[in-house]
């Protein structure tokens, strides 16, 4: 066993040990190191035993939950509408067990896990600081992808480097730009060492980010730029379109002629089919072939139903080495794997989760508390991002925006809480005031 993973288990341990003994946030934090490290995946995890390092910590999170205190006046969790269509999903995938392909069970126990995970989230969550600490350490973790990337560094796009579920170029490009939006609030709203440790990892995770050479992550990053800036307070704006500005100047300025001619394909492909390469139409033909299979197993057969049928709908051009295509679309992998009921909680979900984002857009437009407004302003933008480079792309195994949805939950009854508070207050101030 290396000195390396010597040192994992060690700090591990430690936080499992502070879950029970001093917080439950030490577990959650805990979950996000094991995510972002993944021994299976490091070449200093070969010594160590296969623990489920993630799921072992969300376990020992729930376990040790009930000492955790709550926000006055919290509403229960499962009362929010995105909650509830989350649990409905993961109820039809149990559903579909008699079934389902044999790739089903992994994909159940997968997303079982994340309903967990939302839950403690909004649980553990409980104050502006608390969304500080997890933009933290979600820039950390991306920060350490952005160096195994830099250190894979080579010709061609990046594979094979980042945590479970973001190993290719894809996801990890998707994932790593959220990092930069959430960097982007830490470098406004926060003072000290930590903050400028913040300035000198933007570089390395946009270089990662650049480096997967993504299509769908560029995309869905301009959009989700966009979506930070609107939700942003306007205080913060004028500062973001400076900072966006210059991040523009050193993108141009230092990124590979091939990243932008690869990024040039995506007019090229809506402008002439025949003009594109092979994957950006392959997405095409992988979609023609889903609405088949959804057409033949209107109910669906479970998770990653693509590449278990693949074989069967698609011509061997159009598959892989191994025998089979996966996915490319997000929305399409829930028509495919869940049938029409995933159509309908998916649709759900998304008007869910856009009346949420409009609803953090109000609280960071006027609310007071600035730190609270600017984290919202991320995670609407992440969202965002994940959305649209999911157009491209299959992310139903993507954390991130799982993270996103649990924290934009706990963000705004976070709001409601502080309304709550200043409201009091003035009332009070008030009855001070008539009384003298």
């Amino acid at each position: 066993m290396s000195l390396t993973g010597i040192a994992f288990v060690l700090a591990y341990l430690f936080g499992l040990l502070k879950t029970f003994t001093t917080d439950p946030r030490w577990g959650f934090y805990t979950y996000i190191g094991a995510f972002y490290l993944h021994p299976p995946m490091r070449w200093w995890g070969a010594g160590l035993p296969d623990l489920r390092w993630s799921l072992t910590a969300a376990v020992a999170t729930l376990i040790a939950l009930p000492s955790a205190s709550s926000l006055k006046n919290q509403t229960p969790w499962f009362s929010h509408t995105v909650t509830k269509l989350a649990v409905f999903y993961v109820v039809w995938m149990w559903i579909q067990l008699p079934w389902a392909s044999a790739r089903h069970f992994d994909g159940l126990i997968l997303f079982t896990k994340y309903i967990v995970l939302l839950y403690l989230m909004y649980r553990l969550i409980r104050d502006e600081q608390g969304l500080v600490g997890f933009a933290y350490a979600h820039v950390a973790g991306c920060l350490y992808f952005g160096l195994l990337a830099y250190q894979a560094a080579g010709h061609g796009r990046l594979e094979g480097v980042g945590g479970p579920g973001v190993s290719d170029s894809n996801t990890l490009g998707m994932h790593m730009s959220t990092g930069l939006l959430f960097a982007g609030s830490l470098i406004l709203t926060q003072k000290g060492w930590r903050r400028w440790l913040v300035v000198l990892a933007v570089p390395l995770i946009a270089n990662g980010v650049v480096q997967t050479e993504s299509r769908g992550a560029f995309l869905g990053a301009v959009c989700g730029g966009f979506v930070y800036l609107m939700f942003s307070p306007k205080i913060h704006r004028k500062t973001i379109m400076a900072l966006a500005a210059l991040s523009l100047v050193a993108l141009v300025a230092y990124t590979p002629l091939e990243y932008w001619q690869r990024i040039g394909t995506i007019s090229e492909a809506a402008r002439d089919e025949e003009r594109a390469d092979k994957s950006a139409r392959s997405r095409l033909v992988i979609i023609q072939a889903q609405w088949q299979m959804f057409l033949d197993h209107p109910f669906g057969l479970g998770f990653d139903t693509t590449t278990e049928l693949s074989p069967v709908y698609l011509d061997t051009t159009w598959l892989t080495a191994q025998g089979g295509r996966a996915s490319h679309n997000t929305l399409m992998t829930i028509v495919t794997d869940q049938g029409i009921p995933g159509i309908f909680l998916a649709f759900f979900g998304v008007l869910a989760v856009l009346r949420l984002g409009l609803r953090a857009k109000r609280v960071a437009q006027t609310g007071t508390n600035i730190v609270l407004s600017s984290m919202l302003a991320a995670i609407c933008g992440s969202l965002t991002v994940a959305f649209v480079a999911g157009l491209f792309a299959n992310y139903m195994k993507a954390e991130i925006q799982l993270w996103c949805i649990g924290l934009l939950v706990a963000g705004l009854q976070i709001g409601q809480s502080l309304q709550r508070t200043e409201s009091k207050h003035g009332h009070a101030a008030r009855e001070v005031s008539h009384h003298t």
